[in-house]
């Protein structure tokens, strides 16, 4: 899918576009950050049983910059503290150097709030969480995406590759 499609333009956030549907259903569970009227939006697919436990659990949120050989990528992790011995884990991963998605690092530099959407096994909606995007988070970011755009520009053409580095990460680290 095109992050530049905006699949939540002018929809309400308990649907999921097609395009995303068809993402879900060839990798899984996971999040995805998307550009929406209300902002931006972190889809996150999970099995309807871990979904049920989100509800009340407190939420941590933290941004990390991976300086992998063919790119940078910049991470971010949410653990919902469900199970405080086994907290449930999602991750985004976002390429600063495609256009979209650095839109999207910038809104969020300057989005107070994270907002998830649970979506379930069968990519049902099931119910969406704010939690707090502190400025001393949203300066990080900040930094990050400067560094991260950096790191970029320093690697030679030839050698940068955000699909390769974020598949390279998930398999050694993941």
């Amino acid at each position: 899918m095109k992050e530049t499609e905006h699949p939540y333009r002018g929809q309400t956030p308990n649907e999921l576009p097609d395009a995303v549907k068809e993402l879900f259903a060839e990798t899984g569970y996971g999040c995805l950050a998307l550009e929406s009227d209300l902002g931006i939006i972190h889809v996150c697919h999970a099995a309807d049983q871990d979904i049920a436990s989100f509800a009340e659990a407190p939420l941590l949120s933290q941004w990390q910059l991976i300086k992998m050989p063919t790119a940078p990528l910049l991470r971010l992790e949410f653990l919902i503290l469900d199970n405080p011995t086994n907290p449930y884990k999602f991750e985004s991963f976002l390429n600063i150097a495609e256009p979209d998605q650095a839109a999207v690092v910038d809104a969020l530099v300057r989005q107070d709030h994270f907002s998830l959407a649970f979506f379930g096994d069968e990519l049902t909606y099931q119910y969406s969480k704010l939690d707090a995007h502190e400025a001393v988070q949203r300066q990080a970011l900040a930094y990050l995406m400067d560094e991260a755009m950096t790191y970029w520009q320093a690697l030679p053409p030839n050698q940068r590759d955000f699909d390769f580095a974020k598949a390279a990460f998930m398999f050694r680290f993941i």
